[in-house]
């Protein structure tokens, strides 16, 4: 081929290409170059899409710190039921189980060589006081001397005080309720010789229930007696109210915490001695306090910030959070009351993201 029908060769194809640029150009350079509308003007790019999104206005509120802490109840009063001197039952005077009055008897022991001494020195007592009377009448007269008539009356005296030590012993044979409770199980029975100290019986009163609680070294400082706690037990739906009476003088070195004892009324004994109990103690109050959602914060290396809806715009705001509670928490700074926080779409939006609110609460 000569060169002449070269070179016409390469200008048709360079013309080809020229038109097929002409024809393709909107391709080729792609949709996001301006448009010529029919008028010749140039057609704006469409605005970016609005985030719906879930807010809420900030208001100042009060806010009460509180822990959780593990406690136990215990009995008001609990105590195993024993008798001082030795003896045999004679009779047993009350039923498993059942409510005791403070005073009432539970258990007799043999008394039969007691009250037969007694009885001697009660005829000893009156044989003595009639000599001692003979002998002031005889005295008054100057018959007998001082010395005798002393005597006498003396033996008077002896005798009413082994009347009184003997009383002591046939009381200490009856074995009574200390003070009002419920009975537990006996573990005697009538005909067994009892030895002092030897367990009759327990005797637990329930009414009111006291609680026991360990707080925290940081935290002991703001519970003081007069105060008030709520538990819950185990299979119990409802919340019990407590009143602090008292604390140890001594934190427990090992654990670092403070025990304390506290007392709420249980009539018709709901609430059982020895119940594991869930227990709030509220610390301090706040008041005129921000609270917002857990979920509207967003943490940060460093920070942690939330998002304030200003001028249909998502705004990062810096905060420093305080109380944290089950669903909100406390705001100390960087939020103002009457603002608007988003809640929800936090992972969606970006800061200054355009956003529209779909339901404010």
């Amino acid at each position: 081929m000569s060169r002449k029908a070269t070179r016409i060769a390469a200008l048709l194809a360079i013309a080809l290409l020229a038109a097929l640029f002409f024809f393709f150009q909107d391709d080729i350079l792609g949709e996001d170059q301006p448009q010529k509308t029919a008028a010749g003007t140039t057609a704006q790019p469409e605005a970016p899409s609005q985030t719906p999104v879930e807010a809420m206005v900030t208001q100042a509120t009060s806010l009460r710190d509180a822990i959780s802490v593990n406690g136990s109840t215990v009995p008001n009063e609990e105590v195993a039921i024993t008798s001082e001197v030795a003896g045999k039952i004679i009779s047993i005077n009350f039923r498993e189980g059942d409510y005791a009055k403070a005073g009432q008897v539970l258990v007799q022991l043999d008394d039969d060589e007691l009250q037969a001494e007694r009885k001697r020195l009660v005829v000893q007592r009156q044989l003595n006081e009639k000599i001692a009377e003979r002998l002031k009448a005889l005295y008054d007269k100057e018959g007998v001397s001082l010395q005798e008539y002393e005597v006498a009356a003396a033996e008077v005296e002896k005798t009413e005080a082994d009347i009184a030590l003997v009383d002591a012993q046939l009381r200490k044979r009856v074995v009574r309720a200390p003070f009002a409770g419920r009975l537990g199980l006996r573990m005697v029975s009538e005909g067994s010789y009892l030895s002092p100290g030897t367990p009759i019986v327990s005797l637990v009163s329930i009414n009111p229930i006291k609680l026991e609680f360990d707080v925290p070294e940081k935290y002991s400082r703001a519970i003081e007696n007069g105060g008030r706690v709520d538990f819950r037990l185990d299979g119990k739906a409802d919340s019990f109210q407590a009143t602090v009476i008292a604390k140890e003088p001594n934190i427990d070195p090992e654990t670092r915490t403070l025990r304390f004892k506290a007392q709420a009324p249980n009539p018709g004994g709901r609430i059982l001695p020895g119940a594991f109990a869930d227990v709030k103690v509220e610390l301090e109050e706040y008041a005129g306090t921000i609270l917002v959602p857990t979920q509207a914060i967003v943490p940060e290396l460093n920070d942690k910030k939330v998002f304030r809806y200003e001028n249909g715009k998502a705004q990062p705001v810096i905060v420093t959070t305080g109380i944290r509670q089950e669903r909100n928490i406390q705001i100390l700074e960087g939020l103002s009351v009457g603002d608007t926080i988003i809640t929800t779409g936090l992972l969606q939006i970006q800061p200054g993201a355009p956003v529209r609110i779909s339901k404010l609460n």
